[in-house]
């Protein structure tokens, strides 16, 4: 559907508030009868006027009896009262309806008044089931916007941060969550998402993915990853399921180089903002594992493997020889 002319929602308030003439209702049905998404925009916007409180109260004042008493007081003449009188005609009209706008703007966007839910993540990680029973873990400091009741033709979400997601299978409603620039749209599946910087990463666990970016679109499937920025998309293999590590509490190197492990490191640990690699370089790998590890017990064990200093200073990982 194309976004509503101004004329058009100046119509639909007019029949809202009875002001509608019998041209104006002959346009407005004829706008209607052009597509099934223009009648459902009509159906929001009567919800919306409904719903509002703020209308409400705007109906119960009696405009034109207190302009009555203003006119005696000051004693206007009665051409000047016709004149005001078509003026505050229109301002009825015109109030509403700027009214009715904002109201839908925060049906159609803000979270917890009209269609959107919110779920916000701090220090930890969360969970949270959705209306079609698609399971959702949310990384810290994350952000997740959705649709309360998934009520239209697609299943629509918004992230900040990084997310696991267990879709429940629907071919006749897509799954589709926004990220950065970026969006991803399954039917039922699962992978993970990362929004760092300038930088999303899909990984895909199950099934197959679409990731579409500006005018560029991969298909993933399970045991690939894509990654996204500068306008650039690539996919390619997972490496290790240490991506998941977040949500698992597991580390997993096997035959990991030294580069691997502080990738992993940093994306674990919120302690490791920053790592200055000063040691020269090495060949050596490290095979092992991790439960619920601290960062100190990580780089104890690194230390001893790679025989080189690994020190935390101020978010900083710093490694020399």
């Amino acid at each position: 559907m194309n976004e509503p002319s101004k004329h058009i929602d100046e119509l639909i308030v007019k029949q809202l508030v009875g002001e509608l003439t019998s041209d104006e209702n002959q346009t407005l049905n004829a706008w209607l009868d052009e597509s099934d998404e223009n009648t459902t925009y009509l159906r929001q916007m009567e919800r919306v006027w409904e719903q509002s409180q703020g209308l409400e109260a705007f109906r119960s004042v009696d405009v034109m009896a207190d302009f009555a008493q203003f006119k005696m007081r000051v004693g206007m003449s009665h051409k000047g009262a016709v004149l005001r009188h078509t003026i505050l005609r229109i301002a009825a009209v015109m109030v509403p309806a700027l009214l009715l706008l904002a109201a839908y703007g925060l049906y159609e966007r803000v979270p917890g008044f009209g269609k959107w839910e919110a779920f916000y993540t701090q220090d930890k990680v969360g969970n949270i089931v959705l209306a079609d029973a698609s399971e959702v873990a949310l990384n810290r400091d994350s952000e997740l916007l959705f649709e309360k009741d998934f009520r239209g033709d697609e299943r629509r979400l918004r992230l900040k941060g990084e997310a696991y997601f267990k879709v429940a299978k629907n071919p006749d409603k897509p799954f589709i969550v926004e990220v950065g620039d970026a969006r991803v749209k399954v039917l039922g599946t699962a992978f993970n998402i990362d929004e760092t910087k300038e930088l999303i990463t899909l990984s895909v666990n199950e099934g197959r993915v679409l990731f579409i970016g500006g005018d560029q679109q991969l298909e993933v499937v399970a045991g690939e990853e894509a990654l996204f920025s500068g306008g650039m998309m690539k996919k390619r293999s997972l490496h290790s399921d240490n991506y998941m590590a977040w949500k698992t509490g597991t580390i997993v190197f096997n035959k990991a180089s030294l580069s691997e492990v502080l990738k992993t490191v940093q994306d674990y640990f919120d302690e490791v903002e920053f790592i200055v690699n000063n040691a020269s370089r090495s060949t050596l790998n490290i095979t092992s594992r991790f439960k619920n590890p601290s960062l100190d017990d990580v780089l104890v064990e690194l230390r001893i493997h790679f025989k080189k200093k690994f020190e935390i200073n101020d978010n900083k990982l710093i490694i020399s020889d």
